[in-house]
């Protein structure tokens, strides 16, 4: 009886033992990071992690499935910040992201990114990290307006594209120097950015001109 109960309150699909979702997920990144997308394989994440392939298919139907979900987990790194101000949250959120993208992992990640894109497949994989960038981002804004700081909803969305973007740039120019490549000179960089992108997104919106004068 006590057997039964347990297996009714596994959840269906769910490895038994308790890292193996994790062992898959990073082993899934691994995989692509040496292989590419045209080696990608089930096969090989399951030796990899150490599993039978049945396992990885009790949760993951197909290849491009576990390829989101490991690129997902991976960037929770760049998930909420909360430092008490406006400039002090995008620094953080921006040194969080450029670290994870000097990652190998993050950079497997930007790789897929731009891979799907290209190939018009896997577009959860775009449209999930997009989205983590953009709910992270309206967290700090939204803060940011509860506190009285006069940010600009005109330029909000095309000033986060920018610093995201220059973030980008920054992770492809240093490529994977994650070792020559400093926690001050990651500061440094996220710093000269968020305060060249600052004052367009706290520039006030004028009135519209009153028709009765």
């Amino acid at each position: 009886m006590g057997d039964g109960v347990t297996a009714a309150r596994r959840s269906p699909g769910r490895p038994r033992r308790a890292d193996a979702e994790r062992r898959i997920l990073d082993a899934a990144i691994d995989e692509y990071l040496e292989r590419g997308a045209s080696g990608f394989t089930i096969d090989g994440v399951a030796r990899r992690a150490g599993v039978g392939k049945s396992t990885v298919y009790l949760r993951w139907p197909d290849r491009d499935t576990l390829l989101v979900d490991s690129v997902l987990a991976r960037s929770r790194a760049i998930e909420d910040v909360d430092t008490g101000s406006l400039r002090g949250d995008l620094v953080a959120l921006s040194v969080n992201m450029l670290r994870f993208l000097l990652d190998p992992v993050g950079f497997a990640t930007l790789r897929l990114t731009v891979e799907a894109v290209a190939s018009g497949s896997t577009r959860e994989v775009t449209t999930g990290v997009a989205d983590r960038h953009r709910r992270a981002a309206g967290l700090v804004l939204a803060r940011a307006a509860e506190r009285g700081e006069p940010v600009n909803p005109g330029t909000q969305a095309r000033v986060v594209e920018c610093l995201y973007g220059a973030i980008t740039m920054k992770a492809l120019a240093h490529g994977l120097e994650t070792d020559a490549t400093s926690e001050a000179t990651i500061v440094a960089a996220c710093v000269e950015l968020v305060d060249l992108l600052l004052p367009l997104l706290l520039e006030h919106v004028r009135p519209p001109p009153d028709p009765a004068r």
